[in-house]
């Protein structure tokens, strides 16, 4: 028995890896660090909402902290991309790490009964959450960039698929972390355990083993033209890049249509089917749900499917769920649907990172993820806008009789929404088919060529 149980517990370490050490040290440290993230972003919007409490200006200045982050994607994602090719990854995410924990640890001073201006810690947190932006927008494609360092490429899908559920995971128990966080301990907890979040994933990141080629730094040239060469190599090479364009441009559909639901989530649940304010966060609790499930499905799916076939129909399915489950106006059917379409869209989500890596030299691989952070950041922002101020406006008061019931703006934007993501599983499906009878002619006639070399 002894024996037996001590073999056991010699091989543990090896079973509790997730796909070899070098993946589970970098996939801890970014989940430890997303968690951090996310009760971080909740905590800021309660806290704001809490300084200005029963004040108009509320939800502008909520949302400015959505702008603020927003910004830094838009203005320094595609430049960033460049010199994460140029840098060593594991040296950037070190740095970019220490510097955001001492950032979101410089607004614990204005977190406590420091007498400052209401405008001034509001100056002071959208400057933070700015700059700590700005730099994650060298820590993400760095991340995604390593990848190729630290997996073999037949377990890539794997790997993006165990990331995205990390995400999917945070996203779903953090803003209840939060909310209980910031009630029972106040903000300055929440800063904290950010700020230790990023130091766990600073430490575990530098115990990763990566090979001494990735370590060396590019000696190039900063100046701006040399940096904007650089830029227009990447565009050209997503140009050039049949699946890179696909996946720029279903990528922005889905966004935009994805931000359409999100931000309109609260009217639809609370208003639509009539979910009480108190339940509203256990029932946005379904997509991660089915998003966790999606990302286990993934893999085993895109082996035996193939990973564009899967990815195209993710979105196809996605957008019909979306259509269907927004028409009766029912709790059960929404829940189900919610779930579905969270299945869904992780595991288009999971894809999208080794169908860049597959397509992408290392050399690149920054500029291309950059370039594609930056596209999706600008739909979104986009849908936010538009389907505010449609749902505000234009909108306002329409109604649709239907046998099953009555369509509001809220009902009709979810459609067009379900619509758009449609649209880019028609697109993707379509594209990917004529790659696949591209790579299929060419290989033919690499066969032919060989054979015809072989006879003379």
């Amino acid at each position: 028995m002894f024996p037996r149980f001590s073999k056991r517990l010699r091989t543990f370490p090896k079973l509790a890896l997730l796909i070899n050490r070098n993946y589970t040290l970098l996939w801890l440290g970014g989940a430890i660090s997303q968690i951090g993230d996310t009760l971080f972003t909740m905590m800021l919007i309660l806290w704001i909402g809490t300084l200005l409490q029963n004040q108009s200006a509320a939800p502008l200045a909520v949302s400015g902290v959505v702008l603020a982050a927003a910004l830094p994607a838009l203005l320094i994602g595609p430049f960033a991309g460049v010199f994460v090719d140029r840098w060593p990854k594991q040296r950037t995410m070190r740095i970019m790490d220490a510097l955001r924990a001492v950032l979101v640890c410089s607004l614990l001073p204005i977190s406590g009964p420091l007498p400052l201006p209401l405008a001034l810690k509001l100056t002071i947190i959208y400057l933070v959450v700015a700059v700590v932006s700005g730099l994650s927008q060298f820590f993400t494609p760095a991340t995604r960039a390593i990848l190729k360092e630290v997996v073999p490429q037949e377990q890539l899908t794997r790997a993006s698929a165990l990331t995205v559920g990390a995400t999917t995971f945070s996203w779903a128990i953090g803003p209840a972390f939060a909310g209980i966080c910031y009630v029972s301990l106040g903000a300055r907890w929440a800063i904290a355990l950010n700020a230790a979040s990023f130091a766990c994933s600073w430490v575990l990141v530098g115990r990763m083993r990566v090979s001494a080629a990735e370590r060396r730094a590019s000696a190039q040239s900063t100046s701006l033209w040399s940096v904007l060469t650089e830029l227009r190599e990447g565009l050209r090479f997503i140009q050039g890049q049949l699946q890179l364009r696909t996946l720029l441009l279903t990528q922005s559909l889905y966004s935009f249509g994805w931000g359409i639901v999100s931000v309109l989530a609260l009217f639809y649940i609370t208003q639509n089917i009539h979910v009480p304010m108190s339940l509203f966060g256990l029932v946005s609790t379904a997509p991660p749900i089915g998003g966790i499930l999606g990302t286990v499905l993934v893999d085993r799916t895109a082996a035996k499917v193939g990973a564009t076939r899967v990815y195209a129909r993710a979105l196809l399915f996605a957008g019909v769920m979306v259509v269907v489950s927004t028409v009766p106006n029912q709790v059960f059917i929404d829940l189900v649907g919610f779930t579905l379409i969270g299945i869904a869209t992780m595991q288009a989500e999971a894809l999208v990172g080794p169908l860049v890596l597959f397509a992408t030299p290392s050399p690149l691989v920054g500029r291309v993820f950059s370039t594609l952070g930056t596209v999706t950041t600008l739909s979104s922002l986009l849908a936010t806008f538009l389907s505010g101020y449609l749902s505000s406006t234009l909108l306002q008061g329409v109604v649709v009789h239907l046998p099953t019931g009555e369509l509001n703006a809220t009902n009709l934007l979810y459609i067009g929404a379900g619509v758009l993501i449609f649209m880019g599983g028609l697109l993707a499906s379509r594209q990917f088919r004529k790659l696949q009878e591209r790579n299929h002619m060419e290989m033919t006639y690499l066969k032919t060529d060989n054979r015809r070399s072989q006879h003379r």
